[in-house]
């Protein structure tokens, strides 16, 4: 687990129910203690209502400690994580490398600026943004301001699990969201966490009638209302079976509650991520943020490790070596990592290159930019791809980025 994975699931735990120890608490001193002394108050016999009291303390206490078990556990992947990401003599290092000092000229150091401004300003936390750009001479720009408050503000609605705001936006982006060559399944699973979160199955079906059936031809839209169905069935079915057992002795049910809850903010946070990409993408912004991906390959992908470990070995062999920029190396990054193009062009047999990008096209294929152009010449509006008989427009062909 990453250090990113590691901080998510401890913030995560920070709005969630089941592992919330104010919960058990409010509900025991709110309805507990207060029905006990109405009790006392009424007559009952006090030995017998402070008995009950007991083990209604005894469940809130196994019911905290449950919570704080999953607190813990979620700090100690926390430190794992730090602990492999980082070397030991991470110190050490750093002094190795202040000579000359790390980003000490001008452009390097408003590069630097510029990218932690942009990180505060993609989490939303406009203080430090504010404390950035009285700090440098930069200003973070108003529509990305908007666009980063937006982002934020839906995003927390859909973990509130309000996804009203979320569902507003790709009504208002629906022709982006439903463009080839690969339109988005972002409204279908939004639109699905809703259809499941409706407890009525006639209002889930007036619902899916609704919202849902333009997605037939690719989701499985009829499918997710047969089993909406039958799991209400079932459930009355074992409801009657059950009887008029009001008491849970064995616990399974609210361990049920329990997982179905945990299964809800699992849900949301993935519907969060996959926002998050087309939101990104809507905007043209990196899908990651730059700081995030510097600091993990330094870290997680070892970069620090491999050019601590070269400075050792050609200190032994060569003598001290003076400046860390007399280490040129190639380190290697894990295939999530590689930006860089490495496409060739199947028609030209040449590799993509910036003047000649990688273009896809309706069907799906993919050929080189210059390929394309010799398929449109003659003035024509459109060209049939080489490898099937799908005609593109040129301003349909996307570029790809690898």
């Amino acid at each position: 687990m990453d250090i990113s994975t590691a901080l998510s699931a401890l913030e995560a735990l920070s709005s969630a129910t089941s592992t919330s120890s104010s919960g058990p608490l409010n509900a025991l001193i709110d309805d507990h203690f207060s029905n006990a002394k109405a009790r006392i108050i009424a007559g009952e016999d006090a030995k017998v209502v402070i008995t009950e009291l007991q083990r209604a303390v005894g469940r809130s206490k196994k019911e905290v400690e449950k919570g704080l078990r999953g607190w813990y556990s979620a700090l100690g992947n926390v430190g794992k994580a730090v602990d492999k990401a980082f070397p030991p003599n991470l110190g050490a290092i750093s002094k190795a490398y202040e000579d000359p000092p790390l980003f000490s000229d001008r452009e390097a150091s408003l590069a630097l600026d510029r990218v932690v401004i942009d990180s505060l300003g993609r989490r939303g936390l406009w203080e430090a943004v504010s404390a950035m750009e009285e700090e440098t001479s930069l200003t973070y720009p108003s529509e990305k301001r908007d666009l980063s408050t937006e982002l934020y503000h839906i995003t927390t609605s859909i973990s509130s699990n309000d996804l009203q705001p979320a569902l507003k936006w790709c009504e208002a982006n629906k022709a982006f969201l439903s463009s080839p060559p690969h339109p988005s399944a972002l409204p279908y699973h939004l639109h699905r966490a809703v259809f499941k979160s409706l407890s009525d199955p006639a209002e889930a079906i007036v619902y899916a009638r609704k919202h849902m059936m333009v997605y037939v031809p690719t989701q499985p839209v009829l499918k997710l209302i047969t089993s909406c169905l039958y799991d209400n069935y079932t459930k009355k079915e074992k409801e009657t079976k059950d009887g008029m057992d009001d008491v849970d002795m064995t616990g399974d049910g609210g361990d049920d509650t329990m997982r179905e809850r945990e299964d809800d903010e699992k849900n949301m946070e993935e519907l969060v991520k996959m926002f998050k990409a087309e939101f990104c993408r809507r905007y043209q912004w990196p899908k990651e943020d730059p700081l995030e991906v510097a600091v993990d390959l330094g870290s997680r992908g070892g970069a620090l490790n491999v050019i601590e470990k070269a400075r050792r070995v050609m200190g032994e062999h060569l003598g001290h070596v003076r400046q860390w920029t007399d280490l040129p190396m190639e380190v290697p990054l894990p295939p999530s990592r590689r930006y860089h193009s490495v496409f060739v062009c199947p028609v030209s047999k040449e590799q993509a290159t910036e003047q000649n990008p990688p273009k896809m096209l309706t069907c799906g294929h993919v050929i080189a930019q210059e390929s394309f152009n010799r398929l449109l010449k003659g003035g024509r509006r459109s060209a049939k791809c080489p490898y099937c008989p799908v005609e593109t427009s040129q301003s349909v062909a996307q570029r790809l980025y690898f």
